[in-house]
């Protein structure tokens, strides 16, 4: 903003950029007695750039009062003021200066930034767009304007306000990253990959980019170009907590690495971000009565339109609000309609986007949080530093990850017997592990579309489906997919998600494995209701492995639709036979690869069968959800209030002398 401001008031060089020539004497020349209007205004201009802005301050306001119409001034003294964080007189000024010259892209730039300041948005924006459309070359512009947009629920014109940066700016990185950011949280993977590979190739030595770049990479399934560009990145900035989790996502979808060696990877995690901040564990002052009444906290990102809010909605909803007062932590900076209906289930509700994670501790410590539940695990925009650093006595993980976080700070993590045998996952977690009666509720979407009868009865090839995340469809997946449709010669396999990029890759190696692609079926990312009316076309639904489905195999049995599901020795790969026979449907979980292939084979055949199945779906999934979100909740509070009484006896015990 510096530079722009000594562009305005006459500061810089001459205008290809270079200082004019030194005279060649050595007698200062004679000049004429400067006015003492030209005095004031030039010696505001000399102590902006001392940065001596109360001096300025005291010049700029000088020289106004003898010529209150100078633009200059008026410009000089709004940006002086702004540094010395004096905003309503700074917007009072500036709205000066802008009336006195209405042409100035730079006054309405520091006005929006005032306006910014002040807390005020709407009039922050108005200002931006002005400036904007005045000075479209002010490149410092861009960045500050687009993040306003997207945190007002202006994610479209953010994206347009990027384009031209892009395209105006082009060796800009940080625009092609943005512009990345912008088209990711829109869901379009494939295009911020390619953006995010353009910035890489402008700064391939910047982590956050390489990062961004992986986060793309994984979602369209280029799971190992992901890893190498997170490895990189962790290298370049080892202190960096949220690329670490990015590379601890991108390996729970390996089949390279087993259990112990992902586990390793998270107390790696810890030693390296949480044991620094041990120092801040403690400093409770609950009352530590083991029968009250507790203060529960929630915290997550997802607190919006997102697949976790099918499962935590339900619980939420069901909450026992004589044993528990509901503290939502919302990391976010999108507010929606799912996010004003999980505000309106808390009895407090913190959107702490904005605050560092030692910040929220302290803030969740003064709201003294009995019991404090993370929902994000090491996905987005989770505050795992938050609870490295103990803000609460009893603290938990669920839902968003299924896999230890690594912490120690972490006392327990949420699941359930299918999901996590007793005895064979202890040994792979830091966390001690509570076991439900299911690990999680569903909520269906009140927009989805009825459920058809069996599109192969009604003369359509039989077709296989997955609507997974590209992520989780691996190479040994597409392996078994091959063989069945070989030996299930007149069908076709529908894939959801689907990229150019995606498209190419998979009907490749569908070709080498014998399979013409011409019976596969590729559908784009769609809206929430085509994406559920997709499964109107779909007979049988193949699971992925080893990173089950989770929302998508509960929409594919909302809409009739049931899976074939391939269990493995993980928690991730226990998800869709848990599930499966959750609904009374065992017949179609597969210990091993040739069971999978068989089975789907075999309802292939059995459509009569597979019918019956689809129409009574719906109601039978509709019924155990709905008596799961009174059970589960309720076993959830017994959990919690337990594990509080447990906290309540071992701090009682510490009391008692020795």
């Amino acid at each position: 903003m510096f530079n722009a401001l000594k562009r305005v008031l006459g500061l810089g060089g001459s205008p290809g950029g270079k200082e004019p020539a030194p005279r060649a004497t050595t007698e200062a020349p004679a000049s004429p007695k400067p006015t003492p209007k030209q005095d004031h205004l030039s010696l505001g201009n000399a102590a902006v750039q001392r940065e001596r802005y109360a001096e300025a301050v005291e010049h700029y306001t000088r020289h106004i009062a003898l010529e209150p119409s100078s633009g200059s001034g008026n410009v000089g003294l709004g940006f002086s003021l702004l540094q010395l964080g004096r905003f309503p007189q700074a917007i009072e000024t500036l709205n000066n200066a802008v009336a006195r010259d209405p042409q100035s892209g730079d006054g309405f730039y520091m006005l929006g930034q005032a306006y910014r300041e002040m807390g005020q948005p709407q009039a922050a924006l108005q200002a931006w767009r002005k400036a904007h459309a005045l000075a479209p070359e002010l490149e410092h512009l861009y960045l500050e304007f687009c993040l306003l947009l997207f945190n007002q629920g202006h994610s479209g014109e953010a994206r347009t306000l990027m384009e031209t940066g892009v395209a105006r700016f082009t060796a800009n990185a940080d625009f092609k990253f943005y512009l990345g950011n912008l088209l990711a949280e829109g869901g379009d993977f494939a295009s911020a990959a390619e953006v995010y590979r353009d910035a890489v190739a402008l700064n391939g030595e910047a982590p956050y980019l390489l990062s961004s770049y992986a986060n793309a990479q994984m979602q369209v399934g280029e799971r190992d170009e992901a890893a190498a560009a997170l490895k990189k990145a962790m290298a370049l900035a080892p202190d960096d907590a949220s690329i670490f989790s990015n590379y601890l996502l991108c390996i729970q979808y390996s089949t390279k690495l087993s259990k112990a060696d992902k586990f390793q990877v998270a107390r790696e995690f810890s030693e390296r971000f949480e044991t620094p901040l041990i120092d801040q564990w403690g400093r409770y002052e609950q009352d530590e009565n083991p029968m009250r009444k507790l203060r529960l906290g929630y915290v997550s990102g997802d607190f919006r339109n997102h697949a976790l809010a099918y499962f935590i909605e339900p619980i939420l909803a069901n909450h026992d609000r004589s044993k528990f007062e509901l503290f939502c932590y919302y990391s976010h900076p999108t507010f929606d309609s799912v996010s004003q209906r999980v505000q309106v289930m808390a009895d407090h509700w913190v959107g702490c986007h904005g605050m560092s994670d030692e910040a929220l501790a302290e803030r969740i410590r003064a709201d003294q949080i009995d019991v404090l539940i993370d929902l994000s695990g090491h996905t987005g925009h989770n505050r795992l530093l938050t609870f490295a650093r103990k803000p609460a006595p009893v603290q938990m993980t669920w839902l968003g990850f299924q896999a230890s976080t690594g912490l120690r700070a972490m006392d327990y993590r949420i699941t359930e017997e299918a999901l996590d045998p007793t005895g064979a996952s202890e040994q792979f977690h830091s966390e001690k592990l509570i076991r439900l009666p299911s690990s999680g509720t569903f909520s269906p979407s009140p927009d989805s579309p009825p459920v058809n009868g069996l599109p192969a009865l009604g003369g359509q090839p039989f077709t296989f489906g997955c609507l997974n995340n590209p992520t989780k469809i691996t190479d040994e997946a597409i392996a078994l997919w091959a063989s069945i449709l070989q030996k299930s010669p007149n069908s076709r396999l529908l894939l959801g998600n689907a990229t150019a990029p995606l498209i190419e890759r998979f009907s490749a190696q569908f070709s080498r494995y014998g399979v013409d692609p011409a019976r596969l079926v590729f559908h784009p990312k769609v809206g929430l209701v085509d994406y559920l009316a997709l499964h109107l076309q779909i007979d049988l639904a193949l699971d992925t492995f080893p990173y089950n489905g989770g929302t998508t195999t509960f929409h594919s049995l909302w809409m009739g639709v049931p899976l074939v599901a391939l269990e493995g020795d993980s928690t991730l790969s226990k998800v869709g036979a848990a599930v499966m026979r959750g609904v009374g449907l065992p017949d179609f979980c597969a210990t091993t690869q040739q069971h999978y292939v068989e089975q789907a084979v075999y309802f292939s055949d059995h459509l009569e069968e597979l019918s019956a199945i689809r129409s009574s779906l719906r109601g039978k999934l509709g019924a155990i959800t709905n008596h799961l979100a009174i059970e589960v909740t309720a076993s959830l509070e017994g959990a919690l209030q337990s594990c509080w009484q447990d906290y309540c006896r071992s701090r009682q015990a510490q009391a008692q002398p020795a």
